[in-house]
């Protein structure tokens, strides 16, 4: 049977080697809980040409088109800053920016989302994601800090399995399981239950 250390070690590793499917898996995905066509049909005041340069915005980036995405994020962050356009371009640039490694800039994109409005439900799945980037380049405690907040009980899940991970490559073993079967038992369920049940048997959990 496996110490308690040997299980840490394990799933450290284990998470290591994926790391960056989970990170994509969580950053990556702009029509995720608030997708851009849902703020398409809702958002009936905004301007038609934001909505226009963000359609444009993710036809790039659907294509892996970099460039266009860079010029239509900029006329939509100079032109129309005050719109919930605004924040999705972020979101989408921190996608762009997470496809390429490029993980600073990915958290500058998000952090000026999470600076913007506190009640924002944007500002709610940018801050899941923030952390989740934080996570990747090993920035714990500040990962911890961005899931410090009193998130909606639609979070619940995703915010005990990010938190789940934090500890479990801190090392904190009783911590992370604590965090796992909170994300388990969370309504609604997490996105990915069999993979969660994984990560509380790695550590000993019985998930």
């Amino acid at each position: 049977m496996e110490t308690e250390e040997e299980q840490v070690e394990r799933l450290k590793a284990w998470l290591k080697e994926n790391g960056l499917s989970i990170v994509m898996g969580i950053v990556i995905g702009v029509g995720g809980i608030f997708g851009y066509n849902y703020w398409l049909h809702v958002q009936e005041t905004t301007a038609e040409e934001a909505s226009g340069h963000f359609t444009q915005m993710m036809e790039a980036l659907s294509a892996g088109n970099n460039a266009i995405v860079q010029e239509q994020a900029d006329m939509l962050l100079s032109n129309y800053a005050s719109t919930d356009y605004a924040m999705m371009a972020q979101l989408a640039l921190a996608k762009s920016y997470v496809a390429s490694g490029e993980y600073e800039k990915a958290e500058s994109s998000l952090q000026q989302v999470v600076g913007s409005a506190a009640e924002q439900p944007l500002v709610f799945v940018a801050r899941t994601r923030l952390a989740a980037v934080q996570i990747q380049s090993g920035q714990y405690e500040n990962a911890l800090t961005s899931l410090s907040i009193d998130f909606p009980q639609e979070f619940t899940a995703i915010v005990n399995e990010l938190r789940g991970d934090i500890y479990a490559l801190q090392g904190k073993s009783a911590e992370a399981i604590e965090a796992y079967r909170k994300a388990q038992t969370a309504e609604p369920k997490p996105a990915n239950v069999e993979f969660l049940r994984q990560k509380l048997n790695d550590l000993g959990g019985k998930g």
